[in-house]
């Protein structure tokens, strides 16, 4: 816990509520939840606190996040500090006021009008664990900064009679309401005075009034909202739709999700290249939802329509700062904590599903990216030349030998790989008839973190199962190489390590070692 505080301190400080921006409140509601009971004993209450926070430090521990991805997670989620410090006790060497450790923990730890959103589905019913698990964990990533919006389902209630399914969506909903404040949290149930069916050019559509959703996020809770217009169900999905829409408009930035979440039995879309038997780790949804698609099985028995959902909310949000997360309850609170801290997925989708298919099947949770077109080339003269030198520069922070490196990339260019308007590039040569070489391999440092890396590397592996490239034997980034390389040489009297990816690399070795020793340098 030593480290997390050393590394979340400066500047990390939570600052109070921002104000209340609505004066609508559900407190006369019949079913708005109580206030806890005060009855119990001050040090009992204390000890309970404290065994919360201790909780959740240590589900953020185990993220293990690098220093790099903590540090983006202050940013997003953690506000900048307060200006008036006339409450602070101790100052610093540099003359800056500072708080007690106790006093920073409590306060980084405070429920408020959080920067952060996250337009969450919950798709019961659940067992009584199920649902203290997903009470457990809205409530600790309220407190992390991701305020949840919630939209309860279950197919069932649509199946019923119209008065049973209004008691059972009730009963279900209120399940959730209790788990939350079980959990330290305050939950707010919106069952009326939010949603209106309205027709529109012969279309029906749904009204959103947010001032109740408003309120409840302005005191603190977590507003649980049932999907019941007209005195009967309406589907979860076009209401997450909806309020996407009205969210992602409003005049507040602090409303618009920056996550879509589902939380299910099933967890995420399955993996059709595995037959369904486990889940995708990342899909890129502008490129790969019309595979996923036209591959689903029924025999699958999964909601494929919530991936239609994702789609439709994700295109309405930013493609660079908004993700989607679907999950299954067994996997809570860890899935949901760990791609909160680290914003990429619980399992990387580049590495080799044949040595690592112990690990993939451990969690079924997909991390979905409106994502970006991948543009495939062939020829030097397709390339966009200014914007391909800019990216690798900027890449490698390092001076491109232009007319050296372009005139032979001319003559051996096998293939470019380009992501979106040269937000990343593969560039394959090919050295000797069927021989392909990794040249270049580089993300724009904008475009860095969401999951784009996986993206391309796959691409290329796709498209040439036999490759080999080089790194200097220095290089940071040569974990992550041996990781999804299929082999690896340290070429004796010189600087390079040569890797290899497919299965018949390792019948070319002295030939690899032959053209990783003699690709000229790119830069000056």
């Amino acid at each position: 816990m030593k480290s997390l505080a050393l590394l979340v301190w400066p500047g990390a400080r939570r600052v109070a509520s921002l104000g209340r921006r609505c004066k609508h409140t559900l407190g006369a509601s019949p079913l708005a939840p109580h206030p806890p009971a005060t009855t119990a004993p001050a040090a009992a209450v204390a000890e309970q606190r404290t065994r919360h926070v201790r909780d959740l430090l240590e589900n953020v521990m185990d993220t293990a996040p690098s220093k790099r991805e903590l540090q983006q997670f202050l940013k997003r989620y953690v506000p900048p500090p307060q200006q008036d410090s006339s409450n602070l006790r101790f100052v610093s060497t540099q003359g800056t006021a500072m708080p007690t450790p106790q006093e920073y923990v409590t306060e980084l730890l405070t429920p408020a009008y959080t920067n952060q959103i996250a337009l969450t589905k919950v798709a019961g019913p659940f067992q009584k664990q199920g649902w203290l698990k997903v009470g457990d964990t809205l409530h600790k990533l309220q407190k992390l900064g991701l305020s949840s919006i919630v939209v309860v389902d279950n197919p069932a209630w649509h199946e019923v009679g119209r008065e049973q399914g209004a008691r059972t969506m009730m009963r279900e909903s209120m399940a959730l309401v209790e788990a939350i404040e079980k959990a330290g949290g305050r939950a707010q149930l919106i069952f009326g005075g939010l949603l209106e069916q309205t027709t529109d050019q012969g279309k029906n559509e749904l009204a959103i009034n947010l001032d109740f959703v408003h309120a409840a996020l302005n005191h603190q809770h977590i507003p649980i909202i049932l999907p019941y217009v007209d005195n009967k169900p309406v589907k979860s999905n076009q209401v997450m739709a909806a309020l996407t829409t009205k969210l992602a408009t409003s005049p507040d930035p602090r409303l618009v999700p920056s996550k879509i979440v589902v939380i299910n039995h099933r967890g995420g879309i399955p993996n059709h290249a595995h037959n369904g038997t486990t889940a995708h780790s990342l899909v890129n949804v502008q490129e790969e939802y019309d595979d996923i698609m036209r591959a689903y099985s029924p025999d699958w028995q999964y909601p494929i329509d919530d991936l239609t959902m994702v789609r439709d909310c994700l295109a309405q949000l930013s493609p660079t700062a908004a993700s989607a997360v679907i999950t299954p309850v067994s996997a809570l609170p860890k899935s949901l904590i760990t791609n909160l801290v680290t914003d990429k997925p619980l399992y990387s989708s580049s590495l080799p599903h044949q040595r690592e298919w112990h690990r993939i099947n451990t969690s079924r949770t997909t991390i979905l990216r409106h994502g970006i077109k991948i543009h495939e080339y062939k020829r030097l003269d397709q390339l966009d030349l200014p914007r391909l030198t800019q990216l690798l520069e900027a890449s490698f922070q390092r001076k491109l030998n232009q007319d050296a490196f372009y005139t032979r990339l001319e003559r051996v260019l096998a293939g470019a790989i380009i992501a979106g308007d040269y937000q990343g590039a593969v560039l394959m040569t090919e050295e000797a008839p069927s021989v392909f070489y990794l040249d270049k391999f580089a993300i724009a440092p904008t475009s860095q973190g969401i999951g784009l890396t996986d993206i391309l590397w796959k691409r290329m592996c796709d498209n040439f199962p036999e490759l080999l490239w080089r790194s200097r034997k220095d290089n940071g980034v040569n974990k992550w190489y041996f990781e999804r390389s299929s082999g690896y040489w340290r070429l004796q009297d010189t600087n390079w390590v040569l890797f290899w990816y497919g299965p018949n690399g390792y019948k070319h070795l002295h030939q690899y070692a032959g053209i990783a020793g003699n690709i000229p340098a790119s830069f000056v």
